[in-house]
């Protein structure tokens, strides 16, 4: 049998799978990922070690290879990868710095003076990508200022895909859609942009030569095989952002196609045909950047999603098994609308309406309440904020007739009901939920040269959907609550404003 291994690195977890030639997996294994605040002095600076991602790395790579039968033959393997956290190492190619985290507020300041000096909206004009508190190019800035003797020994700045890239294959390089989560990456030339380098101070020769996914960049070396267990020799292949793995096998090249990833943020994503970010979705948190598909382009809106559920169940539901917690959301989800309305903004808003001083809020909430009416208003507004994302597509001149939707969530059905009935179109599902990792053994399989285009391969190896219909009677009634929501974030933005400048965090 052969088989092509996906590896995703994600904010929640560090996962490998192995992938039969027709999108079967047959082996997988995870480890969580874990951040920690290593300097008592400055609680809020956060990183990921580097050296727990690369011993979580081989270790679910040990186990994927562990569990497949004794004459199994890996075409390839492909990482998918959050964007923006990376490190520097030296010459040698030892790590100088942990993953700076993105939850890491360090580089605010830094963000700041680079709106003000370089515009957002020339930022977005320019490379298709936002500026971010927590974008590379804030994070090179911000070692420059504070530790120059770690710049002054830095060979290449590498984003958590590239690191574990090089530790396979000894290879050093970046694909075109993690490059574009830098803001430095001219997506035009598919090449570091030299105006915005020079107004930065940041020497673009510390960044990886970028190339198209599905590259191979190289073979597990000797001592990868020993910590992988992968078969020395086998091929690395140049995998991408973790959203546009996730979407990969979904088949969605296309305009009419829009997907919601759910995750620990939640994106409304779309292919475009050709770069050339519209100056109506300035402002919008909206980023057009290179798809892993070569040749072609993705633009994608994103809000905190997952990450709120997360804060309730750490700060609520923490005694709960995970099958109690499942059962808890089930209900939650399917609950029918009550009193409770809840903003989500627990990060402030980021789309379609950039508000830093945007917060979280319960409104209407009364004693007689239960933990589960507090879950079932998260899901609410959680959808609510998807919505206002999605109709913003508008700026693409992109309007969906249905909605495809993938990640942990949609495994919860009632939940996938609940998207239906508040965006009133139907919502597909893939079978088979992890699609991040799939969408990386795609590229595996194709950098291989297993498959002869990318379109045969994603034919090949695609899931089955399931097809969940709104209740159009809910839909109406919904709408009149989403209608609610938005003027309860106008209503209380003054206030929030205030508690942010006296103090709030």
């Amino acid at each position: 049998m052969k088989y092509v291994i996906g590896i995703d690195l994600g904010s929640g977890s560090i996962r490998a799978a192995a992938f039969d030639l027709t999108g079967n997996v047959a082996s997988i294994a995870s480890r969580p990922s874990r951040s920690v605040a290593p300097d008592s002095n400055h609680p809020d600076h956060i990183v990921w070690p580097h050296e727990t991602v690369w011993e979580s790395t081989c270790a679910v790579l040990r186990e994927v290879a562990q569990t497949l039968p004794g004459d199994a033959e890996i075409l390839g393997v492909a990482t998918a990868c959050l964007g923006m956290d990376g490190l520097p190492i030296n010459q040698a190619g030892e790590a100088l710095y942990d993953f700076i985290a993105w939850t890491d507020q360090r580089c605010t300041p830094y963000y700041a003076a680079w709106c003000e000096k370089f515009g957002e909206d020339k930022q977005f004009l320019t490379t298709g990508t936002p500026a971010r508190g927590f974008s590379t190019l804030f994070r090179l800035q911000w070692m420059a200022d504070n530790h120059p003797e770690i710049i002054d020994r830095t060979h290449k700045w590498l984003l958590m895909g590239d690191f574990v890239n090089f530790r396979l294959c000894g290879e050093l390089a970046i694909d075109y859609s993690m490059a574009a989560c830098t803001l430095l990456f001219d997506p035009r030339i598919n090449d570091w942009h030299p105006e915005i380098a020079a107004a930065s101070g940041v020497d673009t020769s510390l960044m990886c030569d970028p190339h198209p996914s599905g590259t191979v960049l190289g073979t597990i070396t000797r001592l990868a095989a020993q910590e992988t267990g992968l078969p020395e020799g086998t091929p690395v292949i140049l995998g991408g952002h973790d959203y546009l793995c996730g979407v990969l096998p979904l088949a969605t090249q296309s305009k009419s196609s829009i997907v919601n990833v759910g995750g620990t943020w939640d994106i409304i994503q779309t292919a475009v045909a050709d770069f050339n970010p519209p100056k109506s979705a300035v402002g919008t948190g909206w980023t057009v950047e290179p798809h892993v598909v070569p040749g072609t382009y993705s633009a994608f809106g994103a809000a905190i999603g997952g990450a709120v559920t997360n804060w309730f169940r750490d700060e609520f539901a923490r005694e709960l098994s995970d099958d109690a917690y499942f059962k808890l959301s089930k209900n939650a989800a399917g609950q029918q609308v009550n009193s409770l309305l809840f903003l989500p903004h627990l990060a402030g808003a980021t789309g379609p309406i950039i508000d830093t001083s945007a917060a979280g809020a319960f409104l209407g909430l009364r004693a007689g309440h239960t933990r589960q009416d507090l879950l079932s208003a998260i899901f609410e507004g959680l959808n609510f904020q998807t919505k206002e994302i999605l109709d913003s597509a508008a700026n693409f001149g992109v309007t969906a007739d249905r909605l495809i939707f993938v990640g942990g969530s949609s495994k919860n059905k009632s939940l996938v009901q609940s998207k239906a009935d508040t965006m009133g179109l139907p919502v597909d599902v893939p079978e088979m939920a992890e699609t991040t990792l799939l969408g990386a053994a795609i590229l595996a399989a194709f950098g291989a040269g297993h498959f002869g285009s990318m379109d045969e391969a994603i034919h090949a190896m695609k899931p089955a959907m399931t097809c969940t219909e709104p209740d159009l009677t809910r839909t109406i009634l919904l709408a009149e609550r989403f209608e609610f929501f938005k003027e309860g974030f106008a209503t209380l933005n003054k206030i929030n404003r205030v508690l942010t400048l006296t103090g709030g965090t």
